[in-house]
């Protein structure tokens, strides 16, 4: 049996965990990584059609992908957007958001899913100091003096040719979880979560708009949950947006069972007809909603990061950039350790980050938890309540400079 040894090992080949390989490999060259994914093939990107599950990044995504050298082909297809438009569906209450409030040249980036998932996996691919080990689905583990041991399963059919035969047990100084909100990493260190289920599930899909979407992401608020309409970088023109639609779960059952035509004029009712018509394109998938928050981000060895530590409600746009958030905090503190002399997994490094992420996701979780509650409620007093708050916020720049610059910065 080979054994190969790697200073951190990164089980998940999602965006986060992909992220999480290359910051660290361009800022620490002298490190050997390993990147383990369950997924036999590489992310792709087509042509001719959009894929129907996007981010919304922030600047300070934006710049982490920068520093890890991923940026250039995301941004090829990445649609800036200058203006967030939310209102309530059940009131007069509405809040326009636009990069003028803050002198800036757009709030975020909308782009695809896909495209960020491509674009890094060509990026680890060209970085010497990156292993990429695809169809690794994880058999047994063992930690002995101070190295985590991860041997895949054998002698199956989905694994890439040659990886049965060798059936190389990776050997690691640090573990990274970045596996998902069903994290094995996290269920292997036996870290509990605590576990909220909002009894929503979100449908996305990709419609055309009779109308330009005009670099602007539409928020409305109903009573059965959330209707985002966010805008698409062109595949020749500006009408394409991304639809998230996130919707209790009794509605959600009647509308994943219309047809394309049905569905598409429902999309436009609960929309308003903001930006006309609507056509539906492409797939439609859908996905139960839960929060979920790791009672601890690390254990002996490994530490968590990602959907593996949180899950929040899609309703701000923000699951991606938290992840992206604890990437590069947990690369500083890897950066700290390295210069102080100690151990990437001593436990006074995990615990920093920990210190440094826990309590700011708990904060974003209690918030998106709060906001679902508030835009749920039905009673008169609920709704006088935050349709005066939408509009003293739009009557304040002060009020909106604050709001904005929080949210580009996780």
């Amino acid at each position: 049996m080979n054994r190969k040894r790697q200073d951190i090992t990164i089980v998940g080949g999602g965006m986060v965990g992909m992220a999480q390989a290359a910051l660290l490999a361009v800022r620490h060259p002298q490190l050997q990584l390993s990147v383990l994914e369950a997924a036999t093939e590489a992310p792709q990107v087509p042509d001719e059609h959009y894929d129907a599950r996007v981010v919304a990044l922030t600047q300070a995504s934006r710049d982490l992908l920068e520093e890890a050298g991923a940026w250039g082909e995301i941004g090829l297809r990445a649609c800036p957007y200058t203006e967030m438009r939310v209102w309530d569906a059940e009131g007069t209450g509405s809040v326009c958001f636009n990069s003028r409030d803050v002198q800036l040249p757009n709030l975020g980036h909308i782009v695809e899913n896909g495209v960020v998932a491509a674009a890094l996996r060509a990026r680890l691919e060209a970085l010497p100091n990156v292993e990429l080990v695809s169809g690794f689905r994880l058999e047994s583990w063992w930690r002995d003096c101070g190295h985590w041991h991860l041997q895949p399963r054998s002698g199956r059919t989905d694994m890439p040719e040659g990886l049965e035969e060798r059936a190389e047990v990776v050997r690691t100084r640090l573990l990274i979880g970045a596996d998902g909100a069903r994290s094995k990493v996290r269920d292997l260190l036996r870290i509990r979560c605590q576990d909220t289920d909002y009894h929503q599930t979100a449908l996305v899909c990709v419609v055309r708009c009779a109308k330009p979407h005009r670099h602007t992401a539409w928020q409305r608020f109903l009573k059965t949950g959330p209707l985002a309409f966010l805008p698409l970088a062109g595949l020749g023109d500006d009408n394409h947006c991304a639809v998230v639609w996130s919707a209790d779960e009794e509605l959600a059952r009647e509308l994943v069972m219309l047809d394309d035509a049905a569905f598409a004029l429902s999309l436009e009712k609960a929309f308003e007809s903001a930006l006309g018509k609507v056509e539906f394109v492409g797939d439609r998938l859908s996905f139960p909603l839960r929060a979920r928050h790791a009672e601890s981000y690390f254990g002996p060895g490994a530490v968590l990061v990602g959907d593996a530590a949180h899950n929040i409600h899609p309703l701000a746009g923000q699951g991606v950039n938290l992840g992206l958030q604890d990437v590069r905090v947990l690369s500083d503190e890897i950066g700290r350790a390295l210069k102080r002399g100690l151990e990437l997994a001593d436990p006074s490094v995990l615990a920093r980050y920990q210190r440094r992420r826990r309590g700011d996701n708990a904060i974003t979780l209690k918030a998106m938890s709060t906001f679902k509650s508030l835009f749920g409620a039905g009673d008169l007093h609920w709704r006088w309540l935050r349709n005066t708050g939408l509009s003293m916020v739009d009557a304040s720049p002060m009020l909106k400079k604050r709001i904005i610059l929080r949210a580009m910065a996780v």
